[in-house]
């Protein structure tokens, strides 16, 4: 599934992005508990290669002193620093942050093994100086059935349900949703096991109805609800990731979009991704892509280089507009397995950092899909209820705390 596909692996050479930062002193116990676990779990090697990797918003004063302390640790130890080529052991420190816990991890290759050692630390109390919540997340149930949602979108009068199969479309009856009629997704290949799709309305023609726009791995379908029509065909079209302003290919037979771009970003590329995000800060943009290899990536107007890279994401975020703070969040999900429930959680992204701005917001199940709302003022997600076992399609506003 998709949050199986983006947890990453335990290894040295990729390790887990580290959730730390604790300012370093002088003398720091807590680097001194450290480096004897590392040692324990290794069993005490004579000689080891050390690297470090800063993945969190240490400056570089409390970067140095605090490597400055584990080396100083390791070689009280009798313990020898050596380039790789001639250790017993090679071990990467690499230091990280979110905004629960400060921790740092060390990957140790040893032989044809690879070990992990972590530790975590709780976050000092917030200081007056620390940012309160600005505003609070709302959800709101708005269907749910036993087959799942793909996606979902709704106008004044309709409600329009993306499903394997097909797009169910529900009319209003007295504040309650009822079927009115169903236009059936055909499609030449079998679809693959994690499937996702992109439901969108617009404006027909003809000036009467919506304009339905649904996409699927290899497949685009259209029609409308009045009169009710839709046909489907193959079709290797970008999907519109936020209409407008991010357009990507979808791989054919998988989950995730191939890292090629379209509409305003055509010709350009980033790593493959599940999902991603448009922020405007002043006179430039923000892209965050949650990648595939559990990295969610910023970039600053360029998409060359990204600007920073955290692992404390799930794979499925999008943007939302408010009149809160800067006008304009993310939406992210937990890093919880399809196996344990979901939370939301909303972000801004400054010039340097990714700053939360709400309290997090418990869910039934995991998040099978999550896109922006065609107004752009809600998020829409599909969310498997551990409980009930049944598909619920969930909006989300948000509101600004006084």
């Amino acid at each position: 599934m998709l949050k199986n596909a983006y947890r990453p692996c335990l290894s040295l050479l990729v390790p887990l992005v580290l959730l730390a930062g604790l300012r370093a002193q002088q003398e720091d116990p807590a680097a001194s508990q450290f480096v004897q676990e590392i040692l324990s779990r290794s069993g005490s090697p004579s000689t080891v290669s050390l690297s470090f990797e800063n993945m969190s918003s240490l400056s570089a004063a409390d970067q140095d002193a605090l490597k400055k302390n584990i080396i100083n640790t390791f070689r009280a130890s009798g313990t020898r620093l050596v380039k790789a080529e001639y250790a017993v052991a090679e071990i990467q420190i690499t230091f990280s942050e979110d905004w629960q816990d400060y921790v740092w991890i060390a990957g140790i290759k040893q032989g044809p093994g690879n070990q992990v050692v972590i530790r975590k630390f709780a976050r000092p109390p917030a200081s007056s100086s620390s940012r309160a919540p600005i505003l609070t997340i709302r959800k709101n149930l708005v269907w749910q059935q036993d087959g799942p949602i793909l996606d979902f979108l709704s106008d004044s009068a309709n409600l329009y349900v993306l499903e394997p199969e097909q797009v169910s479309v529900y009319g209003n009856d007295n504040g309650k949703w009822r079927l009115k009629q169903t236009l059936a997704v055909t499609h030449e290949q079998l679809w693959p096991r994690d499937l996702r799709g992109r439901l969108q309305l617009a404006a027909a023609d003809s000036g009467l109805g919506q304009q339905i726009s649904a996409f699927l791995p290899g497949t685009l379908c259209t029609g409308t609800a009045a009169p009710p029509a839709m046909q489907c065909r193959p079709s290797d079209d970008p999907w519109q990731v936020e209409p407008g302003v991010l357009a990507a290919f979808f791989s054919p037979a998988r989950n995730f979009f191939t890292g090629v771009l379209a509409g305003q970003r055509f010709g350009e590329s980033v790593p493959p991704f599940f999902s991603a995000a448009v922020l405007s800060i002043g006179d430039s943009r923000q892209w965050v892509f949650a990648g595939t290899d559990g990295r969610t990536r910023f970039y600053r107007n360029n998409l060359g280089t990204p600007i920073t890279t955290s692992n404390d994401w799930g794979s499925s975020l999008a943007a939302i507009q408010s009149a809160c703070g800067a006008g304009r969040q993310i939406l992210v999900s937990s890093t919880n397995d399809l196996t344990h429930s979901d939370s939301v959680q909303a972000i801004e992204v400054g010039s340097r950092e990714a700053v939360p701005v709400s309290s997090t917001i418990e869910l039934s199940g995991p998040i099978k899909s999550m896109w922006p709302a065609e107004n752009g003022q809600a998020v829409h997600a599909a969310v498997e209820s551990l409980t009930t076992g049944k598909y619920e399609a969930v909006s989300f506003t948000v509101a600004c705390n006084q």
